[in-house]
């Protein structure tokens, strides 16, 4: 299916829906559930055991997508070669071939691998005008399709005012301390994007910017230092129309998210994200295989206060302790948490008018 710029924002309105809720699909089925997961997985090579699995599941409807990090991305050959792996098992739909391209040192296409380099979200910022980072930002989206990637797991839109936050004002990861500038420049990233057929993913939701501590390592509470600032481009993209998919975090804050991470918190996702922003389109979650959640929370318990919480991707990394089995075991999960009301009814049925209502890119450059 071409994606259109219609495509891109159009929301879960009642047609979009009516496919799904309807007396025949009371019960969400294993498809529906499956098109959630996006995973990651082991190998760097299209011949790998780990890439074969993923291919399998992603044929077989257990699973949406596939995610590359670090460890999958050692060559130029290796990447594409699995991307077309993941393609051609799509065989309803095209997959989401995901992979975090921010720029600087969140870059995992860079020029060891062959791939043009691109300065951090900071650099970009300070030398370039909005205009000029859209070009950028493009010449990358271009890179990514040809690479056979169709979402970026990027802008981060996280403000950078806490010089000392270790994991975004580090790196540079910040397009300024303000929300009025992170928004112009994420704005002129997902047009870029857009441009090109590729999706892109807002993160990390509602802010990791204040924060002393990275949520890949342990727990994070905003509580002592997140500002209302930290929300503006979320305001000012979703009006503008300029969000495909919005990443929530594993941040906590008393208000916000009822003290739990946003990532399991309906507070944050359907309180404050839908009802009160008005983003009306896909909702995925920071990997919930992280220390935040890993070491708080079961995995399958998550899993299900995730989609719960209302997020209709869900981002599982699956290499620390690979379970070739983790789709059936998140599904049949699911299924049960829905079964015993602990999922509220309807909510696969949501997200998957929400997910057949953005046209995923085939990943074919």
């Amino acid at each position: 299916m071409p994606l259109t710029r219609r495509g891109l924002v159009v929301g879960a309105t009642t047609l979009l829906a009516a496919p799904y809720v309807t007396k025949a699909s009371a019960a969400a089925s294993d498809t529906m559930i499956g098109d959630m997961l996006v995973l990651g997985f082991n190998g760097a090579t299209p011949d790998a055991e780990g890439a074969r699995g993923l291919a399998r599941h992603i044929a077989e409807g257990r699973v949406g997508g596939a995610c590359f990090l670090g460890h999958n991305t050692r060559s130029k050959a290796g990447i594409e070669g699995l991307t077309r792996l993941f393609a051609a098992a799509g065989r309803r739909t095209s997959p989401l071939i995901a992979v975090d391209q921010e720029g600087g040192a969140v870059q995992r296409l860079g020029p060891k691998l062959g791939y043009p380099r691109v300065a951090n979200a900071a650099d970009v910022a300070a030398k370039y005008d909005p205009e000029r980072a859209k070009a950028i930002y493009g010449d990358m989206a271009a890179v990514l399709r040809e690479a056979g990637f169709n979402l970026n797991l990027a802008p981060v839109v996280d403000l950078g005012f806490q010089p000392k936050n270790p994991i975004v004002a580090k790196f540079g990861r910040a397009f300024g301390n303000d929300g009025k500038t992170v928004a112009r420049y994420a704005a002129a990233f997902v047009q870029g994007h857009r441009e090109h057929r590729v999706l892109t993913a807002l993160k990390h939701f509602p802010g990791h910017g204040s924060t002393l501590v990275d949520s890949h390592a342990r727990p994070v509470d905003l509580g002592p230092t997140w500002r209302d600032d930290e929300l503006a481009p979320y305001r000012e993209l979703i009006r503008a129309g300029l969000v495909d998919i919005v990443m929530s975090g594993h941040l906590s804050h008393p208000g916000l998210t009822g003290g739990a991470p946003a990532t399991l918190s309906e507070i944050a996702v359907e309180g404050l994200l839908r009802r009160q922003l008005g983003f009306r389109g896909i909702v995925m979650t920071d990997d919930l295989d992280m220390a935040a959640i890993r070491t708080t929370v079961p995995l399958m318990d998550a899993c299900v206060r995730a989609v719960a919480a209302g997020n209709d991707l869900l981002l599982l990394s699956n290499s620390a302790a690979p379970d070739a089995e983790l789709p059936q075991r998140v599904i049949a999960s699911v299924k049960a948490a829905v079964a015993d009301g602990r999922i509220p009814r309807g909510r696969i049925e949501a997200a998957a008018a929400r997910l057949a209502g953005q046209p995923r890119p085939s990943a074919a450059g």
